[in-house]
């Protein structure tokens, strides 16, 4: 999905949002804007939204010197997801269909997006997830999938998120023993994306195997990926995307083995699906 005019301002939007939080010196913030500005003119409308967002981040990092510029946002996220765990594992426990509930909690921890212009508020998204219905609605083709897959791909996409993501791969891994699960990263630093480093954080190695994308896009952009990574792409028979940037990145392939699980935190996503900002979809490629 290539990026469209509301995209612009949104991907400007971030970058002012992130100098704000990192309460960056006005004479830097003030050039940093109107650098960022300067390229928004020319964006390409030939690229997906993460394709082009990586750009500007990578100068953000750049010139603030820093690695990781929203590390802290990142651990933040972590830990709130972290303090609502025993409210999900009690939602589990006394569930009648606990894959069904994992992926609820799975797609709850979706509205952890710094990149949003939507916000959502992650407790009230947790305590109201199991009472939503899907807006698209493609269970029961995944649960399938998921009996008869060898292999299963989960694309990672916010850190805190990866928490909700352990509940659900520990789930699959409790009903089905034999399948081979695996956790896919960013493979640098950008926005608040989950890398490695996170993954390996809430203990995702005890139930998946972790692996790198090589991507420096926050959404699965396959021609940034690790030419391993994109073999090992082109095998897996079952890939669950969480998350937009994952959406925005590979809806164009039209490849079933894909399915989108996320809420829908735009109007240019919202329009995409034909449905509204806040819904949730699990929607089959």
């Amino acid at each position: 999905m290539n990026i469209q005019s509301d995209c612009v301002g949104c991907i400007v939007g971030q970058i002012d949002k992130a100098l704000a939080l990192l309460d960056v010196e006005k004479s830097v913030s003030d050039e940093v804007k109107a650098e960022v500005k300067k390229r928004s003119l020319s964006f390409s409308y030939f690229h997906t939204p993460p394709f082009i967002a990586k750009d500007v981040y990578a100068y953000l990092g750049d010139r603030l010197g820093l690695d990781d510029p929203l590390e802290t946002i990142k651990q933040q996220s972590i830990q709130k997801a972290c303090e609502l765990l025993p409210f999900i594992y009690k939602k589990l426990q006394i569930s009648d269909d606990k894959l069904f509930t994992a992926i609820k909690a799975s797609v709850a921890g979706n509205v952890i997006d710094f990149g949003a212009k939507e916000q959502f508020c992650v407790t009230n998204e947790v305590q109201n997830i199991f009472d939503t219905d899907f807006a698209l609605n493609d269970y029961e083709k995944l649960k399938i999938q998921i009996k008869t897959a060898d292999k299963i791909l989960v694309l990672a996409d916010n850190s805190g998120e990866n928490v909700f993501d352990k509940v659900l791969l520990k789930t699959i891994k409790e009903l089905y023993p034999t399948k081979e699960l695996f956790y896919a990263t960013r493979g640098k630093p950008i926005i608040n994306d989950i890398t490695v480093k996170e993954a390996y954080q809430i203990g995702i190695d005890e139930v998946a195997t972790i692996v790198d994308s090589g991507v420096d896009t926050p959404g699965l952009d396959l021609s940034r990926a690790s030419s391993d990574f994109k073999a090992f792409f082109e095998t897996v028979p079952l890939i669950v995307a969480k998350g937009m940037g994952n959406y925005e990145c590979l809806e164009q392939l039209k490849d079933n083995r894909i399915f989108f699980l996320f809420k829908v935190k735009c109007n240019v996503v919202a329009s995409s699906i034909k449905k509204n900002v806040g819904d949730i979809v699990l929607l089959q490629n």
